[in-house]
């Protein structure tokens, strides 16, 4: 199995102003997926980081401390997006949180009932929509 997370090269600090790059996990088992959303963060000039398991979203969400978090709720083990939004959260409260589906089946939704508030992107999703929800972060202040 290849190594479930990538780094980019985007910059950590913007090119465009002196504030720190919004830091992003994206946790996606699909590969085609997951590359495409790691493209398209990085050209909102981001610090990215990526996983294609649960388990592997964990480690790297505890050592990177992203700002925003955009999940899959299906993931290739048995540590759902859920899980992962509820374990992140646990140790960061102001971590934004994006889940994305490409069901809403009813196991799903009683598992979004205990986000409280955090959003849902059903597949295939509108890139505007996920850039409004990922502006939506702790350091502009929108946030808490």
């Amino acid at each position: 199995m290849p190594d479930s997370s990538r780094y980019s090269d985007a910059p950590h600090m913007t090119q465009h102003s002196a504030s720190p790059a919004r830091r992003v996990l994206i946790v996606e088992d699909e590969s085609d997926a997951l590359a495409f959303l790691h493209e398209w963060t990085k050209g909102q000039r981001w610090h990215v980081r990526t996983a294609q398991t649960g388990q592997a979203a964990l480690e790297l969400g505890r050592s990177f401390e992203p700002d925003v978090l955009i999940t899959d709720y299906f993931l290739g083990d048995h540590v759902t997006g859920v899980d992962v939004i509820e374990r992140l959260r646990a140790t960061n409260k102001k971590l934004v949180c994006i889940l994305m589906t490409g069901s809403l089946q009813t196991a799903l939704l009683e598992g979004v009932r205990r986000l409280h508030g955090v959003p849902i992107l059903t597949k295939p999703f509108d890139l505007q929509r996920l850039a409004a929800l990922t502006s939506a972060s702790p350091l502009d202040g929108s946030v808490r």
